[in-house]
């Protein structure tokens, strides 16, 4: 039997134990980013959307992200409208997403999104071409990452708001991430008080 072994100091297993939990977390992001189904503008995805009974029921349904264009409404050219500004949809007026924003929002449950750098570029391995590096973002506590969005018919969007900390050194804008007891006020509640995301800690990976 073993009655002899040499002690790690405290403070070399706490390092040690940080860098476990590290390879751990990079690995499983890199199972996620290889082995999950990525969602692009006209992906059709689950959503979860509100019952409106007593309960609180939420129910989750297929919706394809991004609104169909219609010309009487923005005047640029683009095939869906996939992102919805906050400070539009609360501000402007009126607006496009007036109606959607009063009566049929949802939760959009991700893993983690990803966002291009503004600046930094490299060159494509497989076009040979530059193109922007690509940041992938996830909350360090949770699996999931909940995003506001509202919905109109089968589509959905995703609500955008100003970057926070974490954000901002890569994109000018950011997802409005809910916390979990956030959700019900997203759906429910006064939701204008969720705009600020400044505190929301996110992880940011640079993948290829």
């Amino acid at each position: 039997m073993c009655a002899h072994f040499i002690v790690i100091p405290q403070d070399e297993l706490n390092r040690m134990i940080t860098d476990i939990r590290n390879a751990i977390a990079a690995q499983k992001q890199g199972s996620i980013m290889s082995s999950y189904e990525h969602a692009y503008p006209k992906s059709q995805v689950p959503v979860l959307v509100d019952n409106n009974d007593s309960n609180g029921n939420l129910t989750v349904t297929q919706k394809t992200w991004g609104y169909p264009v219609v010309p009487a409404r923005v005047s640029w050219q683009k095939e869906v409208l996939f992102n919805t500004k906050i400070e539009t949809a609360l501000g402007n007026k009126p607006s496009m997403w007036d109606d959607s924003i009063n009566n049929r929002r949802c939760i959009v449950p991700t893993f983690g999104f990803f966002e291009p750098h503004m600046t930094d570029t490299h060159l494509s391995p497989r076009t040979g071409k530059l193109v922007k590096d690509n940041y992938f973002f996830h909350c360090p506590d949770s699996d999931a990452v909940w995003m506001a969005g509202v919905f109109e018919d089968d589509f959905f969007s995703v609500m955008t708001t100003n970057p926070n900390k974490w954000i901002k050194p890569i994109h000018r804008r950011m997802p409005l991430i809910l916390r979990p007891y956030e959700l019900s006020v997203w759906l429910r509640g006064d939701y204008s008080t969720l705009s600020n995301r400044e505190d929301i800690e996110l992880v940011a990976n640079k993948v290829a």
